[in-house]
């Protein structure tokens, strides 16, 4: 696959220390999703400072910039022989996904989310993500998990009715392939020393939730979970929650 973006946000991927997922229910029913990777102790090892030099002297770090992914490549001048139908149109269909890069001698985060109307809207546009994942895991295998190990096939809904909040999300194990394949087995042994963290914000005060070890503000209104990757890896089903309001 040509993508360097694809390339360099795997890298990420890979090196991060620290993965967040996101949620933001709001008042008037919006969703803002993200998940971000804190690669802060390893921005050396992709920005070494000679790197970081001959950037600062063209302006371009610190960093701090938002991009549509659709805006990453020009898919349609690609090469018929450089990516699949397949790949082109699972690419496509994020369309709505931005992504954030920040990076100073301090910080180094990049972020991949979007923002939708209500909660019908986002998990329609992440059912159509999930079809177009699905013919790509169909038709172009080799292309489906490099996308998958970068976690840009990963799967989720949400469901909230006023009273009950629920996070439904795909297996991670089902990011990395067939669990014998040497390169999938790597990946996994490396997020396995991965902190991953679950942060939802509710409009509303949480009265329960069936999730262990979750903290929560002050406010009431936000729920946190640290949990390692490796135990998410291995039991997913005990981070699909359920959050109860007051």
């Amino acid at each position: 696959m040509k993508n360097s973006f694809l390339f360099f946000f795997l890298s990420v991927f890979l090196v991060s220390c620290q993965i967040t997922e996101r949620v933001y229910l709001q008042e008037n029913g919006g969703v803002k999703y993200e998940t971000e990777f804190d690669f802060s102790q390893m921005s050396g090892f992709i920005f070494p400072e000679n790197k970081r030099d001959s950037l600062r002297q063209i302006g371009e770090f610190p960093v701090d910039t938002l991009m549509k992914i659709a805006d990453l490549e020009n898919y349609s001048e690609l090469g018929n022989d450089s990516i699949s139908d397949a790949e082109r149109e699972f690419m496509q269909s994020l369309d709505k996904m931005r992504v954030r890069m920040k990076m100073d001698e301090t910080q180094a985060l990049m972020s991949i989310g979007l923002e939708e109307k209500d909660v019908k809207s986002f998990n329609a546009y992440l059912k159509k993500v999930q079809e177009s994942s699905d013919k790509l895991v169909k038709e172009d295998p080799e292309a489906a998990k490099n996308l998958a190990q970068s976690g840009l096939l990963k799967t989720m809904e949400i469901k909230y009715d006023g009273k009950k909040f629920q996070r439904i999300a795909g297996e991670v194990d089902q990011l990395f392939g067939e669990k014998d394949d040497s390169v999938s087995m790597a990946a996994q042994e490396m997020m396995g020393m991965f902190e991953y963290k679950l942060e939802y914000h509710f409009p509303k005060r949480i009265k329960s939730s069936n999730i262990e070890n979750a903290t929560y503000s002050l406010d009431g209104k936000t729920m946190t979970v640290e949990v390692p990757m490796s135990e998410l890896m291995e039991n997913p089903e005990k981070y699909n929650f359920t959050v109860e309001f007051e």
